[in-house]
């Protein structure tokens, strides 16, 4: 008998336990008032003594774990040897205490059941009729603190048929009562059981959602929150502690649609609608976010896409017909010079000429390289050789006075890719470290499989970027070096992003640049 068997039979000995102690008190206080110590209370008290200790005894299955059946059973057996007891030493047949029948029937009903209250009632009828009859006879003289009636045949035969009456009737009642206790409870344990399968379906459903979900009160403090809100609050540097104050990050204010920037760059959506009680009285808040970070970068990559169409248009009118003048003006000037022979300032003007030509000429070019890229043929490069051939020929060149180049690509890693746009690639991200750290730079160079795909990093030493700078650095025209022309990072992102390649700049106020280049599978990429 565990459960609630376990319960009712604790509550059992519970009752008998208060039934003893209200017994105790009032012989007591009867013995008090006669003056003196009859007989009869001494018996009492040692009986009463014995049942405390079958009590007592009676708890040793608690507390050893013992199967609680066979203990359960002898309870009703005891309190009918007890009441009978009693009602002996209390006057017989006519003793007040024969009411303690009807108690230990109810308390069977209640451990046993209904067989159990009619077990009670006959075995508390036989009691009483046995005590009857003996007192009748004469075999027997019942002990009383206080006198007795005469007896005789006519008044023991209806206090015993009372007697009976009463013990069934209690038996029925209280065995039907029990029954139907019993089956409340198992109704409402099936209940319990539903209730707890709905609450933890509530709590799959709650950690098993995507969005971050919290409920908070007027001050803005957390009262409940979810998995998903933990998580994406750490990301984002807001530890999500006991009672943590979501007002200074959300405006709870807020409507439907609502954004919030965090650290990091992380961008939150989230909407707040009103909690309320059974009542309707509202009591808080409920705040349900997502991350919307992939979808502002998408966002704007989309619309750097139709920038780039736009300024595409631009250049398939524009860059022929500037490139041609410039290189008549070019050709021109240096005629004039080599006719002329011009010295001094005169030299220095001719030069200056020729230089911003050749300038914008690089710019017309970088221009359509950036704008209208060819179509990518996609081929097995071996990564290193590319990087060590570009780089050598790089540090003959333009970085003959302060390049160097560090080249940890493994050997014999394979990247598939277009060959003179990686070529373009690398030799942009090189002349931009140089033009960033001009007194001396060293450029790693980087790759390795990842499981969702192919990666290649190529990092400085230099000074590094602004965040200001950092957040605008693939846009067009936007240059952070005087005299740049804002292209090169710009054409870098355009070629990442003919092959399919996602592009993570990682930079800051002197801790150089580093930018990873994340590749498709393989499988995707063909």
């Amino acid at each position: 008998m565990t459960g609630p068997g376990s319960r009712r039979y604790q509550g059992y000995l519970a009752g008998r336990f208060a039934v003893l102690g209200v017994l105790l008190a009032v012989a007591a206080a009867f013995q008090a008032r006669q003056g003196g110590s009859p007989v009869p209370f001494s018996w009492f008290f040692g009986l009463t003594g014995v049942a405390f200790g079958v009590t007592l005894l009676s708890l040793a299955p608690l507390r050893l774990g013992r199967s609680l059946a066979t203990w359960a059973r002898m309870q009703p057996a005891w309190d009918v040897v007890y009441a009978t007891g009693l009602v002996f030493l209390s006057g017989g047949a006519f003793s007040p205490f024969i009411t303690l029948y009807p108690l230990v029937i109810v308390g069977a009903a209640l451990l046993l059941q209904r067989r159990g209250a009619l077990v009670a009632a006959t075995a508390s009828g036989l009691a009483y009729g046995l005590l009857v009859d003996l007192q009748y006879y004469g075999w027997i003289r019942p002990l009383s603190p206080f006198p007795l009636p005469d007896v005789d045949a006519g008044s023991l035969l209806f206090q015993l048929a009372l007697g009976l009456l009463g013990f069934y009737a209690v038996a029925f009642l209280a065995g039907h009562l029990a029954e139907e206790l019993r089956r409340t409870g198992e109704r409402l344990e099936v209940a319990e059981a539903e209730v707890l399968d709905l609450e933890h379906l509530k709590d799959l459903i709650l950690e098993s959602l995507g969005s971050g979900l919290a409920a908070v009160d007027f001050r803005g403090q957390v009262l409940f929150h979810n998995r998903s809100a933990q998580h994406l609050l750490a990301r984002a540097g807001v530890p999500l502690e006991p009672e943590a104050d979501l007002s200074r990050v959300f405006d709870l204010g807020g409507g439907d649609r609502n954004e919030v920037a965090l650290a990091g760059g992380m961008v939150l959506g989230y909407s707040v609608s009103p909690l309320t009680d059974r009542t309707g009285r509202r009591i808080g808040s409920l705040l349900i976010f997502q991350d919307l970070t992939r979808v502002k970068r998408m966002e704007e990559a989309l619309r750097r896409a139709d920038r780039l169409a736009a300024v595409g248009r631009l250049a398939a009118g524009l860059a022929h017909e500037i490139r041609n003048p410039l290189g008549s003006l070019a050709g021109s000037v240096e005629v004039l010079r080599q006719t002329l022979s011009p010295q001094g300032d005169d030299a220095a003007l001719f030069d200056i000429v020729l230089r911003e030509t050749q300038r914008l000429n690089r710019l017309v070019t970088n221009f359509l390289h950036y704008a209208r890229p060819s179509r990518s043929s996609l081929q097995e490069l071996r990564l290193r050789d590319l990087v060590a051939e570009v780089g050598f020929f790089f540090a003959q060149g333009e970085g003959s006075m302060g390049f160097r180049l560090e080249n940890r690509v493994p050997e014999g890693w394979m990247l598939r890719a277009d060959r003179s746009q990686m070529e373009q690639l690398l030799l942009n991200l090189f002349r931009n470290s140089v033009e960033a750290a001009p007194e001396g730079v060293v450029v790693t160079v980087d790759a390795g499989e990842a499981p969702e795909g192919p990666w290649l990093r190529v990092s400085d030493d230099g000074p590094g970027m602004s965040p200001e700078t950092a957040a605008r650095a693939f846009e067009p025209f936007q240059s952070g070096k005087p005299g740049g022309t804002g292209l090169g990072l710009a054409t870098v992102h355009r070629i990442a992003e003919n092959h399919g390649a996602a592009v993570e700049l990682d930079t800051g106020p002197g801790r150089g640049v580093r930018l990873t280049f994340r590749f498709p599978p393989v499988e995707e990429a063909t």
